[in-house]
């Protein structure tokens, strides 16, 4: 999977005459940087970079959705045997109220095995997400990624979303997501990204996830250009 970063943000600490940085409340509240943390810092070339105290929970991944609507030979629910279904409202109930109860909100990712925009409330439990001052990200195959769809993600706060693309042609492409169309799925992000808040940074930010496998790794090179051209 290929990896972007967060968008940048700048912030202002002040030094006491002891040389001691304090941070804004914000940030300290967000990484979870209690009294007597120990927080590693790297020196870099023209700065400092700070890490995450290793004791908190940084992302949490929830499968809103079982269900599928492609079939492709890669995906482990072929062997499955379990039913199909959808994350019940008061199974997320659970889960808001476990993230509500952690000391700095984590990152929610929505994907697993199945495709969370099979949920029919998948926009809703963003939004809720985010009311808890959660970075919400989603994993799609992008066939369902609907006009309506993108907006009500975009409406949500959704910080992030990748779109699964395992090829750079139509026929790579599809010999992996059997079921999709890949002039659709490209189409479909094209109008997401035009719905996107205008901005010198616009969010929802889009990237991309790509399965290496030896059928399609001679697209990586391709998929990167391709990438670059979607934004």
């Amino acid at each position: 999977m290929s990896k972007t970063n967060r968008t940048p943000s700048h912030f202002w600490g002040s030094v006491d005459e002891q040389g001691r940085l304090a941070l804004p409340s914000d940030l300290v509240e967000r990484y979870g940087f209690v009294p007597g943390t120990l927080v590693r810092i790297d020196e870099e070339t023209n700065g400092l970079l700070f890490h995450r105290p290793p004791n908190g929970l940084a992302r949490v991944y929830v499968e809103a959705s079982g269900c599928c609507n492609l079939n492709c030979p890669i995906c482990v629910r072929r062997q499955w045997t379990e039913p199909m279904g959808w994350m019940s409202s008061p199974i997320f109930e659970r889960l808001l109220a476990g993230l509500s109860a952690l000391a700095s909100p984590p990152t929610v990712v929505f994907g697993g095995f199945g495709e969370p925009l099979y949920h029919p409330q998948i926009a809703d439990m963003v939004s809720q997400v985010k009311r808890l001052g959660c970075r919400a990200e989603l994993i799609t195959n992008g066939t369902l990624l609907t006009p309506e769809c993108s907006r009500d993600l975009i409406k949500a706060g959704l910080d992030l979303l990748w779109v699964s693309l395992d090829g750079a042609s139509p026929e790579s492409y599809q010999d992996v997501r059997q079921g999709a169309q890949f002039s659709q799925v490209i189409q479909n992000i094209q109008s997401f990204r035009a719905a996107r808040r205008p901005g010198h940074r616009p969010t929802p930010e889009i990237g991309v996830a790509f399965v290496a496998m030896r059928r399609n790794i001679a697209d990586l090179p391709a998929l990167l250009r391709l990438s670059w051209q979607l934004g």
